[in-house]
């Protein structure tokens, strides 16, 4: 009943368990990002930036500050050490912001301060298209329509549209004329403001009811704007009107960043989740949606929805992949174990030991509050081949047990001598996988950060098989090797050559193990010379990286231009990229933005940027295509432009608290002053360019960007009775422009936006031009008060720990190792001599590779120390542990073998499968040593007696658990798939480690057993 009930709970669980992509991260950081309108990068540095920077670094356990500072907006991310409590950091540095924000301007917008999460990233992203309507009805429309229809799907969070243009009326000023009539341009927006609203006034108390009353000033259509009364300060009782002094204009707002889909004007729509909701049923709600929209003509027949982004499809095909390499690894597991055994029954009962441990494995998930991911999946596709030790090794001994009972009676009594035979050797050595693992949970960071659900998912399936196998195993043994009925399979010519073979191999084991043994110094230098010397030679040339790349099926382009371009020069060399990557024909479509960045919800303008997100055909070798097409990009001679292709990356792993997310290498200079260091490291990148080929690098940050600076004659200003502030409204407001107000169109707001005409605001002598309102009637310039100087400002400003960076980051060329790079950027750091003050940080990316290679050995030797324990207190000795723990070397030996076989780099999932070998290939010592203290126990035999007599007894168990573990992972080595790259690593690992491991200890454990008996 109790299997029933595991059965029918985990199916129950199975359709509950919230579906994702990554698991439910928090990472330790915690951003704040603000908008300051119109003020330069120089001028927010010092009245926001510092401020924040000082006052925030007093947030307990920061260990780190960033801060980048771009016009008219900034961020400070804190960094953190990973396993702390996020939400109490938030708090206080939420505490700490608000201690500062009195001091800082009134101008700034209301800030965004939150920690980054993963599941905060939009699930699915698409691009309209539309050939009949106009781009700004095609923004309304996804605004106000599909916008709003998508936000009812269940699970949708937030529904944002980027990209295209907003309705907007346009006041464009004739300030000549304005300050002719004696009318200031603060009294415009002024007047707009107050004109544009309405007022309650009460009840009116009465005997037929009290009705509301209400003062409607409210605009009800541009005729309203233009109607507008302003008052000649000269001649009061004159009436002048708004369209007296300017063009009222109902249009769009000026388009400053360019979004295409094959080179056509689209707009991008992004649907973001709730925290808790299945990525999987959220999309295709959306999806499911967007057909009923398209079925009822809401959406036109001419309009195209492409999809940009959708997580859905990867997590949809990376489970399934997954799910298929766990089903194959079943198959074949179940395949192995009949062969060896010979018996539907037999086979049907280790073989159940899979379902009921991965259903455990889900309840306990669901208790536990995971999810199903890649990395879960990933943990239950590995136990496939795990689970079904402890029932082999069970059920080997029962029917070992039976066949030699010739009343062929009291099977109950047989399965439960028999069972608690090899109790003691179960519970060793499926403690020893566990404790294997322990010191993931226990070390913290970034790789325990991404790796707990998958240990903590092994872990489960792993201790499921141990109850499986002694109560489930033992009970339907008893239950069905005493059937009468036989299918007679066991007489089939072939299962019947395979037995005959393996007594055969088992009796040449055991004549050629006692000669091994003769000879046990000799062949254990031997093996230990010979593995030791090769797998430290072979080491030194396997590549190393931070983490496997993931084929996501999209590259991405990312355009860098020079000071000086424009937006038209920005739009044109992208239509060009385009033309050429629309040539391929492995190219499904490209998505360009032109003029800042997208990200997420985020939109950054900067006529310096632009990019591409290029979705490839199925089956398309992304290094391949990335290679081609920037030798066909170089073509096109682009002077000073920066065009760098990287392959798509799986949004949301991080292994550093590196400012640079997604850098495959990154060099980072600081210094105090801006301009040296700027200097430093434009020459740092040129020479990285010529003597680093296996990466290609690019400036994180933009060059020095044109400025034209006006500087006030202060003399001038106080005798006229005139600020700083008024004059720099005046600048803003004439370039800019402002919003003092909205218009109510529907159930939709419009901005209204007073600027100068955009005829009188095109050159430099234009700006000489604008007329400055005084209380007398003058004709005033700018000019005539302030010098106006062409001058450059920093295109962002990035600093650390308060003081500025200038940060270089860089993204591997095909076939190229993360070593190699790493050491060739430090040989030109080395040799390059850098201006005083200027000094090197610690390069996050070699920094990560360091932590990931000092984790290897300390995670394996944590694990190999609380395994010996194990071991240890289950033998009272610390001699057959010793012994046993002899094969982890083989092991590890193995896995470097099938390391530089594949060509495979070390990587952070390759720790997790040396740290799972370590657990797993001490089984096999285990149940040989187990079985040979109880002979001695039992019949007085010396330990060569007991080993010669256990270890041809236990050859069958052992390589039937051996090979049903290597073919279950399998599947999983093979990649086979998208997303299958990301755990291949680790079944190369634990498959060829545990595969040589096993071929040795057959021999190995024996000499050692022998060897360290007592004289």
């Amino acid at each position: 009943m109790l299997t029933i009930a595991v059965i029918i709970i985990g199916l129950f669980f199975l359709n509950r368990l919230q579906v994702d992509l990554l698991p439910s991260i928090t990472y330790p950081r915690i951003s704040l990002r603000m908008n300051v309108p119109g003020v330069s990068p120089e001028v927010i540095l010092e009245e926001v930036t510092k401020p924040l920077e000082e006052g925030m670094s007093a947030t307990e356990g920061v260990v780190q500050v960033y801060s980048e500072t771009r016009e008219g907006r900034m961020r400070v991310d804190l960094f953190f050490q990973p396993g702390g409590d996020l939400n109490v950091a938030l708090n206080e540095a939420t505490e700490s912001f608000n201690r500062v924000r009195q001091n800082l301007p009134d101008i700034i917008e209301e800030p965004r301060l939150n920690k980054f999460e993963p599941s905060r990233l939009p699930v699915y992203e698409f691009a309209l298209v539309s050939d009949t309507l106009p781009l700004k009805d095609l923004r309304l429309f996804a605004d106000e329509e599909l916008g709003r229809e998508l936000g009812f799907v269940g699970g949708v969070a937030v529904v944002d549209v980027i990209g295209g243009v907003r309705e907007e009326i346009q006041v464009n000023i004739d300030l000549q004329r304005l300050q002719s009539l004696g009318v200031g341009l603060n009294q415009v927006l002024d007047t707009l403001k107050r004109r544009n609203q309405d007022i309650s006034g009460g009840r009116l108390q009465g005997e037929t009811g009290e009705p509301l009353t209400r003062a409607v000033g409210k605009f009800k259509n541009v005729a309203d704007i233009q109607d507008l009364a302003l008052t000649d300060s000269n001649n009061p009782e004159e009436k002048i009107y708004l369209r007296d002094v300017a063009r009222v204009i109902d249009g769009t707002e000026e388009q400053r960043i360019f979004v295409t889909l094959n080179g056509k004007n689209a707009v991008r729509v992004s649907v973001q989740k709730q925290p808790n909701a299945n990525t999987i049923a959220v999309v295709e709600g959306v999806k499911k949606r967007i057909t009923e929209l398209k079925k009822s003509g809401l959406i036109p027949e001419g309009m195209q929805v492409v999809p940009t982004t959708d997580e859905s499809v990867f997590i949809q095909n990376a489970v399934n992949n997954v799910v298929s390499s766990g089903l194959a690894g079943t198959i074949l597991a179940g395949l192995t174990v009949f062969v060896f055994l010979g018996s539907l029954r037999q086979t049907f009962i280790i073989t159940l030991a899979i379902p009921l441990s991965t259903l455990v494995a889900i309840i306990c998930m669901k208790l536990f509050g995971l999810s199903i991911n890649v990395f879960s999946l990933g943990g239950l596709a590995l136990g496939v081949g795990i689970v079904v030790d402890n029932s082999i090794v069970m059920l080997e001994n029962i029917a070992l047990k039976v066949n030699q009972n010739q009343n062929k009676r009291d099977f109950l009594e047989i399965a439960r001598n028999s069972s608690q035979e090899v109790e003691s050797a179960l519970l060793a050595s499926t403690a020893t996988n566990l404790v294997s693992i322990l010191p993931f949970l226990l070390l913290g960071g970034f790789i325990s950060l991404l790796f707990n659900e998958i240990i903590l998912t092994i872990s489960f399936a792993v201790a499921a098989s141990l109850l499986c196998a002694l109560t489930v195993v033992p009970m339907l043994a008893s239950r069905l090797l005493n059937m009468r009925v036989s299918s007679g399979i066991h007489r089939f010519w072939l299962l019947r050559v395979f037995s005959q073979r393996l007594e055969g191999l088992t009796i040449l084991y055991g004549r050629f193990l006692a000669k091994i043994i003769l000879y046990r110094i000799p062949v254990i230098l031997l093996a230990f010379l010979i593995l030791g010397g090769s797998s430290f030679y072979l080491w030194q040339y396997i590549p190393q990286e931070v983490f496997s790349r993931i084929q996501t099926g999209q590259v991405n382009v990312f355009a860098q231009f020079p000071p000086g371009t424009n937006l038209n020069t920005n739009r044109q060399v992208m239509r060009e990229v385009e033309k050429i990557l629309l040539s391929q024909p492995e190219t499904e479509y490209v998505f360009t933005t032109s003029g800042g960045s997208l990200f997420g919800t985020t939109t950054n303008e900067n006529i310096l940027r632009a990019s591409s997100t290029i979705n490839l055909k199925k089956g398309t070798n992304t290094e391949a295509y990335i290679e081609r097409m920037s030798k066909a990009l170089e073509q096109l001679n682009l002077v000073n432009v920066r065009l760098r292709l990287t392959p798509g990356q799986v949004r949301g792993i991080i292994l550093n608290n590196s400012p640079s997310v997604g850098a495959d290498v990154d060099v980072m200079l600081q210094g105090r002053d801006g301009k040296t260091l700027e200097q430093a490291g434009e020459e740092i990148l040129s020479i990285l360019d010529e003597k680093v080929p296996s990466a290609r690098f690019r400036a994180d940050a933009d060059p020095r960007q044109p400025e034209i600076q006006i500087k006030p004659d202060w003399t001038r200003l106080n005798s006229l009775g005139l600020s700083t502030l008024e004059v720099g409204q005046t600048l803003r407001t004439a370039i800019q422009g402002s919003i003092p107000t909205q218009l109510q169109r529907g159930d939709r707001l419009i901005d209204i936006r007073v600027q100068l005409d955009p005829n009188l605001r095109q050159k430099i002598s234009d700006l000489s031009q604008i007329p400055i309102f005084v209380n007398r009637q003058e004709d005033l310039k700018l000019a005539d008060i302030a010098r106006i100087e062409a001058g450059k400002t920093p295109g962002v400003i990035q600093r650390i720990n308060q003081r500025q960076v200038f940060i270089i980051i860089g993204s591997l060329v095909e076939g190229a190792k993360l070593s190699d790079a790493l050491v060739g950027v430090q040989s030109v750091l080395n040799s390059t001599p850098l201006p005083d003050g200027i000094s090197i940080l610690p390069s996050a990316a070699a920094t990560s590779n360091q932590e990931i290679q000092g984790s290897l050995g300390l995670l394996a030797g944590l694990s190999v120390f609380l395994v010996f324990v194990v071991m240890a207190v289950q033998y009272n000795s610390l001699i057959d542990p010793l012994v046993i723990m002899l094969t982890v070397p083989l092991a590890l030996a193995g896995g470097i073998f099938g390391l530089y076989l594949t060509k495979t780099p070390i990587n952070a999932i390759v720790i997790v499968g040396v740290v799972l070998l370590v657990g797993i290939v001490v089984n096999n010592g285990i149940i040989m040593v187990e079985l040979a203290n109880q002979l001695r126990q039992e019949f007085g035999f010396t330990r060569l007696q007991a080993i010669l007599k256990a270890a041809p007894q236990r050859l069958r168990p052992i390589l039937m658990t051996t090979v049903t573990t290597v073919l279950g992972l399998f599947p999983l080595a093979l990649g086979l798939g998208e997303g299958g790259e990301f755990l291949q690593p680790l079944g190369i690992v634990v498959f060829s480690g545990l595969s040589l491991a096993t071929l040795l200890t057959l021999f190995i454990i024996p000499c050692f057993y022998v060897l360290f008996s007592r004289k």
